[in-house]
């Protein structure tokens, strides 16, 4: 068994119930991936050593202390596993736990992570700003600078933010802390959610507000017919519903132009008639309002959306134009003066073809990027984080500063008097 290592007195995978014979039941527990024989395990304040391991739930202890009896654990107990230095003892005195090897309020210990995550590994990742509109996956993190290579981190997200960023990979090499980047908020948007009838797309709860920017992603894939590859956005205001959305290339092209003037019905197909405005197939128009007057359009409601199919004249100078269902069905209408009805123009991104399943649309808005900082074993953010038994020194003072440098092991309840030139290792 070494003399420090591999769990530290941490937290382990599920269960256990320790009989008075020393047999150990696990549940959901790792024997065989996260344990070894001649560990300690610690559960409900006493140490046992493990002599045996037959499977991920099930294996033998022996009492911490020497010839000691095994105290019973219950079900459903949680538990640590340690590695501790085999001679750490106390002289015993008659009825007392004195002498309990690896007591983890004494001894401290470094894991594989740990050992590994010196001054030019990441060590660990500090969330800076939790970000918001986070939703359904998490976003990639990625390292950049800092001359070293491979550190890599996964994030977890909750609630909308972002909550936890965990290291998956220390990395090596890294002469400084390297830049930390986390994804923007994003939707992924399968071909199921997008219609092409009415250059909607579907995405339940999906926050976004008119005119904001996004930036669409094929993510490897097909892109939707009709848009482009990292390309910018616009979220519309036609139609923006709590879980659908359309897209416009602009700005302003997203909110609605001024309203139609001069206006009548002037066929049974849904034509109009018009002052001179600006109007291209494809466009759409949002009519509101009740006719009062003259004239209708069979199965209108207020606030309807329709897409315009053919126009006459040539803008700005269109003077007449069609109008069908959105999805391109016809129209029935009875000619008359219209009253009562406003007629909106809306210009939006057309499409006709659904993408694929990877595709995404990346909110731009830089107050909803989480943002984070790497730590190089000194603290994340630069205050040092606590972990008494690891320690590096680094010895000489002026020009020969560093040029020796060594790490050592204490076995300490914590770092005192001289702790100003010592870097203490994060506990992972």
């Amino acid at each position: 068994m070494a003399l420090w290592g591999n769990k530290d007195s941490k937290s382990a995978t599920g269960t256990i119930a320790i009989g008075s014979d020393g047999a150990v039941t696990g549940s959901s527990t790792l024997f065989t991936t996260e344990a070894v024989i001649g560990n300690t395990i610690r559960a409900d304040g006493r140490d046992y050593v493990i002599t045996t391991i037959t499977s991920n739930t099930a294996a033998t202890v022996q009492s911490g202390i020497a010839g000691g009896a095994i105290t019973a654990v219950t079900g459903g107990t949680s538990y640590t596993l340690s590695e501790k230095p085999v001679f750490v003892a106390e002289a015993e005195s008659s009825g007392s736990d004195s002498g309990v090897h690896g007591d983890s309020n004494k001894v401290f210990g470094v894991d594989t992570t740990e050992s590994s995550a010196g001054g030019d590994n990441v060590a660990e990742v500090a969330i800076a700003s939790a970000g918001s509109r986070y939703l359904g996956t998490a976003p990639a993190v990625t390292f950049s600078g800092g001359a070293g290579s491979n550190a890599a981190a996964t994030a977890t997200i909750a609630g909308g933010v972002v909550t936890a960023i965990t290291v998956t990979n220390t990395g090596t090499g890294y002469t400084s802390t390297p830049t930390v980047a986390v994804a923007k908020p994003a939707r992924i948007i399968p071909t199921s959610g997008v219609t092409i009838a009415t250059e909607q797309i579907t995405y339940a709860s999906h926050g976004l507000l008119a005119a904001e920017s996004v930036k669409y992603f094929h993510g490897g894939g097909t892109a939707i017919t009709g848009l482009s590859n990292n390309t910018e956005y616009f979220v519309s205001a036609l139609g923006l519903a709590a879980n659908t959305f359309r897209l416009a290339a602009s700005a302003g092209a997203a909110t609605g132009r001024t309203a139609l003037t001069g206006f009548a019905i002037s066929g049974t197909g849904g034509q109009f008639t018009c002052d001179a405005t600006t109007l291209a197939v494809g466009d759409h128009i949002v009519i509101g309002g009740t006719i009062t007057g003259t004239g209708s359009i069979t199965g209108h409601t207020a606030g309807k959306i329709y897409e315009v199919s053919a126009v006459t004249g040539t803008s700005p100078s269109v003077t007449g134009f069609t109008i069908t269902q959105e999805d391109t069905t016809a129209v029935v209408s009875t000619a008359g003066n219209g009253t009562g009805l406003t007629l909106t123009p809306y210009t939006i991104v057309l499409i006709s073809g659904t993408g694929n399943n990877a595709q995404y649309f990346e909110i731009q808005a830089t107050a909803d990027q989480a943002t984070a900082v790497a730590d190089l074993g000194s603290g994340a953010g630069g205050s040092q984080v606590t972990h008494a038994g690891w320690v590096r020194r680094t010895v000489g003072t002026g020009g020969r500063a560093g040029r020796i440098q060594y790490e050592t092991l204490v076995a300490a309840g914590s770092i005192s008097a001289d702790q100003s030139d010592d870097i203490q290792f994060r506990d992972s």
